[in-house]
């Protein structure tokens, strides 16, 4: 600019016009570039598209390191135990030699060699026929009959064959036409896929009373952790929510994620503590009960990492405060005390509190701090973990199921599915299953 003294008030505008629109341009190619590289750390080479869904190619190179199969060097190997009792003794004679085809054979046995194996006999199905007494009561003036509690009102099929098609149907996410060819193949039971989904409403419908006791004993749980997943009911988007405790797994499927759904399950004034995932349905809902919560640290962690991944030593810093303060909280064991939590947090926003360039980083900070409250309950309250892991554990199945069956295909059938998974993972939870207890909660919950 100093040569340009002479030269005529037009042309130095001109430059001077030229000078500010080349610097905004380089100011937005390095904005470009910046965020070109983050997107090409959140796409990776191995990521691709497919129909607008991300999915990523596995590498077919084998780790250097594979794990030689069988016992560890100094283990002792695992062979399966012999049984305490033998059923049937079958004597195996040896009339010709295999080796030559010869039958010239000594007449007395050298040895006996001993073999023992399990098996399983396939059964036909028995037909049972039900000859019930009636008798007239003199005091109810009617005929009565005693209760019969091996088959359901109206039904066809013992309730053990009925209970048998839902296990395999919920717990192992068998499909309606997988089903009568198990039963046919095992046991010569005949079945069509439309009595398998009739068999499944029957069974929904019975354990009906069962489900509304579920659902008081996760209002009355002491600590519950929530989470949801995508669910499709005839091809429409809908949500499915999981409510778990120690003791009982709920699912209910709702047409949105919103905070009424969840609203809706606990009540307003239900008891204990809600744990989740810092899902802003949960915030919602925290203000409306008014009920203490706890933030699962395994999402404050994984978002940390995603910091420390895109914004360098500035996610760096975050990310290992929240790895020290979370183990310092661990290392309470549940014992710790008003005074530790107020400790710990104030010790976790001392080491946050500087200046971030990022804004994302400072965004982190500033709402984590702002969840004071709903950091550090599991510090001083047994009953309640510092991770939301067993929602998501519980959410696993239902997944799972979704890829094979797609959703449900009607209202009613995401009805009847709701509830037969709640029975089924609740049992599993308590190390039982359908088969063998579902009578005796029939029975219970029926009175």
């Amino acid at each position: 600019m100093d040569g340009m003294q002479n030269w005529p008030v037009e042309a130095v505008q001109y430059i001077q016009k030229l000078e500010q629109r080349i610097q905004k341009l380089e100011t937005e190619l390095q904005k470009i570039k910046t965020d070109f590289e983050e997107y090409k750390k959140r796409h990776p080479p191995y990521v691709g598209v497919k129909d607008g869904k991300i999915f990523a190619f596995k590498s077919t190179n084998h780790s250097q390191t594979r794990k030689k199969p069988g016992a560890k060097p100094g283990h002792k190997p695992y062979f399966r135990p012999l049984p305490d009792h033998i059923d049937i003794v079958r004597q195996v004679p040896v009339m010709r030699c295999p080796e030559c085809g010869g039958t010239h054979l000594s007449q007395k046995v050298q040895e006996i060699r001993i073999r023992t194996y399990e098996d399983i006999p396939l059964h036909t199905s028995v037909v049972v026929r039900l000859e019930i007494e009636r008798r007239y009561c003199r005091t109810c003036r009617k005929l009565v009959e005693t209760p019969v509690s091996d088959v359901l009102p109206g039904a066809r099929l013992s309730l053990q064959v009925m209970l048998i098609v839902t296990w395999f149907k919920i717990r192992y996410r068998m499909t309606e036409e997988a089903i009568p060819e198990v039963l046919k193949t095992l046991f010569g039971l005949t079945l069509s896929e439309g009595e398998v989904i009739h068999i499944l409403a029957q069974v929904a419908r019975v354990f009906g009373p069962y489900y509304h006791q579920l659902i008081t004993g996760i209002r009355e749980a002491s600590a519950r952790y929530m989470d949801e997943t995508p669910w499709r009911i005839n091809g429409e988007n809908v949500c499915l929510w999981a409510f778990v405790t120690k003791a009982i797994a709920l699912y209910q499927i709702a047409a949105s994620r919103s905070h009424d759904t969840p609203l809706h399950v606990v009540g307003k004034h239900h008891a204990g503590v809600d744990v989740h995932d810092r899902f802003s349905v949960y915030k919602t809902l925290a203000r409306k009960t008014k009920n203490p919560q706890q933030d699962c640290w395994a999402h404050i962690i994984t978002n940390a990492e995603e910091l420390a991944y895109f914004y360098g030593d500035e996610g760096k810093h975050i990310l290992q405060v929240m790895k020290n303060t979370y183990a310092t909280a661990k290392a309470y064991n549940h014992q710790g005390k008003d005074n530790d939590i107020k400790k710990l947090f104030n010790t976790m926003s001392d080491q946050l509190h500087r200046s971030f360039k990022s804004s994302r980083c400072h965004r982190f900070v500033m709402n984590l701090l702002a969840e004071k409250d709903n950091l550090f309950e599991f510090v001083r309250n047994p009953n309640v973990d510092g991770t939301n892991n067993r929602a998501e554990r519980a959410l696993r199945p239902p997944v799972v199921a979704r890829k094979i069956s797609g959703g449900s295909r009607s209202q009613q059938g995401a009805r009847n599915y709701e509830v037969l998974l709640s029975v089924s993972q609740t049992l599993h939870q308590n190390g039982q299953n359908l088969v063998e207890h579902g009578p005796g909660i029939l029975l219970t919950s029926h009175g």
